[in-house]
C-alpha cells in the first residue's frame, strides 16, 4: 500500500516542469480542465480495479491479478492530475484579485486542498470498517470451510463499502470538469491590477512578435527565393537549393544590395511600432516608465527564459530549499504520525484525529496567515515568524510525547499544523514577490516539487530512525532540519521593495494617447515623451 501513497510524490518531480509549461503557454482554463479530467479518470478506473478485485483466499485469476496493477495506473493518473491543479492556487490569485486580496485568495486555494486531505483522513474509516486481523499474521488458504466462508462474507462486506467509497470519490472527482466547464473563464475581462495588466500586455506583445517574426522569416525566404533566381542562376554549386537558403547564404553570395534588401524586410514591422516598447531598458528608464512596465517589456525568452531567470535568483533558491524542508517535514510527520503516537499511546482510539486536527487548524493558519499578509505586506517578516513558531511546536511537540498525555498531543498538534500548514500560502507569495514578474505558477510549481522531494527522502530517513531508534531519534532528525531550513530562510533578501505599488487597483486600462493607466479606483499617469 506504501505504493499507492509514494506514486504522489514520486510523480510530482520528474513532470512538474512540462505541467508549469502547460500552465504558462495554454493558461488556467486549459489546465484545469487537463487536471480535472484526468483526475476524474483516475478515479473511475480504480472503480473498475475495485470491481476486478476478489478475496485473497480466492484461487489466483487473471482478473484478480490485473486489479491492483490497474489500480496503481489509476492511482497515477490522479498523481499526475495533482501536478497541474497544486499550482493553480498562486496563478489564478494574481490573476483574478487585486493586490489587497490576492495572499488570501491564494490561502484560500491551498486551504481547499488541505480540507481535502482532511476529509481523507476522517471520511474513509468511516464508510469502510477495518478487516479483521489475519491469523497468525497470514492470510487462510485452507480449502473452503466454515471459517473461509466467514471471511469471504467479511471480504464481501468490505469491498461493497469500498466500492462505495471508489464511486463517490470518482462522482465528486467528476462534477468539477462540468463546473470548469461552463463557469471557468481562463482571465477577467478587466485585469485585477496594473501589473497584471502589464503581464498580459507583455504575453500579447511576445505573441504578436513571435507571429511576426515567422512572418518575417516566411517574407525573406520567399524574397531570397527570388533573389537567387535572379542573381544565382549561374551558380555552379549543384547542392544549392533554392527552396531554403540561409540569410548567412543569401548576405554572402548575393553581395551588399542583397544583403541591404534582406535587412531592411527584416527590420520593418509597422505592427510592432507600439508606444511603450521602444529599445532597451536604458531607453525605458530615460522615457520615465515605472520600473514595473520597464521589467515587464524588457524580460523575454519565454517560458525556457522565465525557467532560468528563476533558477539564477539566489533569493528564490533560498526560499527553494527552506520551503521543501519545512513542507517536507510536515509530509513526513503526516505520514508517520500513526508510528510515532503507537509507541505511546498503544491503546489509545483518539490518536486517529490528530491528523485530522493537524489539517484543520492548518486550514485556519492558511487563511489567517494570508489575510495577515495582504494587510501588513510584511514578506518575509510574516514568513520567518510562521516558519519559526512551527519549529517551536515541533519541539514541543516531541517533548510532549513522554509526557504521555493524549490532551496535551492535541494541543501541540493543533499549533503546529497551524503554522505548519500556514507556511505555505505564505512560501507561495513570497516566492512571486522575489521573482516577479515571473509567473506564479512557474514558482508555485517548483517550491511544491521542492517539497515533494524532501518529503521523500525525509520520510524514508525518519521512518528508519523511529522503526530502528526510536520516535525520539526520528524526532529530532525532523526538528534538526528544520533547523537548518530557518537559517537559509533568515539569509533570503528582500526584494528590491519591488513593492510595485504601482498595483494599486482592480480593473486597469491602458490609454496610450494621453499616457495614463486607469481604473475603477483613480489612474495613474505614465509620462512618455513623443516620438521622435
Amino acid at each position: 500500500m506504501d505504493s499507492l501513497s509514494m506514486v504522489y510524490l514520486v510523480a510530482y518531480v520528474p513532470l512538474i516542469v512540462p505541467a508549469t509549461w502547460l500552465l504558462e503557454k495554454y493558461g488556467l482554463r486549459v489546465t484545469t480542465i487537463i487536471g480535472s479530467v484526468m483526475n476524474a479518470a483516475g478515479g473511475w478506473i480504480k472503480c473498475v480495479a475495485g470491481i476486478l478485485a476478489e478475496s485473497p483466499a480466492m484461487a489466483q485469476t487473471t482478473r484478480n491479478a490485473a486489479a491492483f496493477p490497474l489500480l496503481l495506473f489509476g492511482q497515477t493518473i490522479d498523481a499526475i492530475a495533482q501536478i497541474f491543479l497544486l499550482g493553480i492556487p498562486a496563478h489564478l490569485a494574481s490573476t483574478w484579485f487585486g493586490t489587497s486580496e490576492v495572499s488570501t485568495a491564494t490561502a484560500i486555494g491551498v486551504l481547499a486542498n488541505q480540507l481535502g486531505v482532511g476529509i481523507g483522513f476522517c471520511i474513509p474509516p468511516i464508510i469502510v470498517p477495518a478487516p479483521p486481523a489475519p491469523e497468525n499474521g497470514s492470510v487462510i488458504t485452507a480449502n473452503l470451510n466454515s471459517t473461509l466462508a466467514g471471511e469471504l462474507q467479511s471480504y464481501a462486506f468490505i469491498k461493497k463499502c469500498m466500492m462505495i467509497l471508489l464511486y463517490a470519490g470518482a462522482a465528486c472527482n467528476t462534477l468539477p470538469i462540468i463546473l470548469v466547464l461552463l463557469l471557468f473563464r481562463a482571465q477577467p475581462i478587466t485585469a485585477p491590477s496594473v501589473a497584471q495588466h502589464l503581464r498580459n500586455e507583455a504575453k500579447a506583445r511576445e505573441k504578436r512578435s513571435r507571429e511576426s517574426l515567422q512572418d518575417q522569416e516566411k517574407f525573406v525566404d520567399i524574397l531570397s527565393r527570388d533573389i537567387w533566381l535572379e542573381h544565382g542562376q549561374n551558380s555552379s554549386e549543384p547542392d544549392s537549393s533554392p527552396s531554403s537558403p540561409s540569410r548567412e547564404q543569401t548576405e554572402q553570395n548575393d553581395g551588399p544590395d542583397v544583403q541591404t534588401t534582406v535587412t531592411t524586410a527584416i527590420i520593418f514591422d509597422p505592427n510592432e511600432v507600439d508606444w511603450s516598447v521602444d529599445g532597451s531598458a536604458d531607453h525605458l528608464r530615460n522615457r520615465n516608465l515605472p520600473e514595473a512596465a520597464i521589467t515587464m517589456h524588457t524580460r523575454s525568452g519565454g517560458f525556457k527564459g522565465s525557467l532560468m531567470r528563476v533558477i539564477k535568483n539566489p533569493s528564490f533558491m533560498l526560499l527553494l530549499c527552506s520551503y521543501g524542508i519545512n513542507t517536507g517535514t510536515y509530509y513526513a510527520l503526516g505520514t508517520l504520525l500513526n508510528l510515532i503516537l503507537l509507541q505511546f499511546f498503544p491503546a489509545d482510539a483518539p490518536i486517529g484525529w490528530v491528523g485530522f486536527l493537524l489539517i484543520i487548524s492548518g486550514i485556519i493558519g492558511s487563511i489567517i496567515g494570508g489575510i495577515v499578509l495582504d494587510k501588513s505586506k510584511k514578506y518575509k517578516l510574516v514568513i520567518i515568524v510562521m516558519y519559526l513558531m512551527g519549529l517551536l511546536w515541533m519541539g514541543v511537540f516531541t517533548g510532549c510525547l513522554y509526557r504521555h498525555s493524549i490532551v496535551l498531543i492535541f494541543v501541540c498538534s493543533f499549533f503546529l499544523g497551524f503554522f505548519m500548514t500556514g507556511f505555505l500560502p505564505i512560501g507561495f507569495e513570497f516566492a512571486a514577490e522575489l521573482t516577479y514578474p515571473e509567473s506564479e505558477g512557474l514558482t508555485s510549481g517548483l517550491l511544491n516539487a521542492s517539497a515533494q522531494t524532501f518529503g521523500i527522502i525525509f520520510t524514508i530517513l525518519a521512518s528508519q530512525l523511529t522503526t530502528n531508534h526510536g520516535s525520539l531519534a526520528g524526532n529530532l532528525f525532523l526538528c534538526a532540519v528544520l533547523i537548518a531550513g530557518f537559517v537559509l530562510l533568515v539569509t533570503v533578501q528582500k526584494p528590491n521593495e519591488q513593492d510595485v505599488n504601482l498595483e494599486q487597483t482592480a480593473a486597469c486600462t491602458l490609454h496610450p494617447d494621453d499616457h495614463t493607466i486607469s481604473s475603477r479606483e483613480g489612474s495613474l499617469t505614465v509620462s512618455i515623451p513623443d516620438r521622435v
